[in-house]
């Protein structure tokens, strides 16, 4: 984890997901054996707080889970 921002939670060893920026747009990649963990808390708030963030900056957050991916 290089981002001072995030707490614990988003350690991917508990959060089961891997996070990174690139310029606006925020990525998350998340673990195929818990497809389901980005929707729960605390990290489903966060990932619409980036979203809103990223927006006003032209930017989004994209979700990789196995073959689907969402944008937020």
């Amino acid at each position: 984890m290089t981002d001072e921002g995030l707490t614990e939670a988003w350690e991917p060893s508990r959060s089961h997901m891997m996070v990174y920026r690139q310029g606006p747009q925020v990525t998350v990649l998340v673990d195929p054996d818990h497809p389901g963990i980005w929707r729960r808390e605390p990290y489903h708030s966060q990932l619409l707080d980036w979203a809103r963030e990223a927006e006003a900056m032209g930017g989004y957050v994209i979700v990789f889970r196995q073959d689907d991916v969402f944008k937020i």
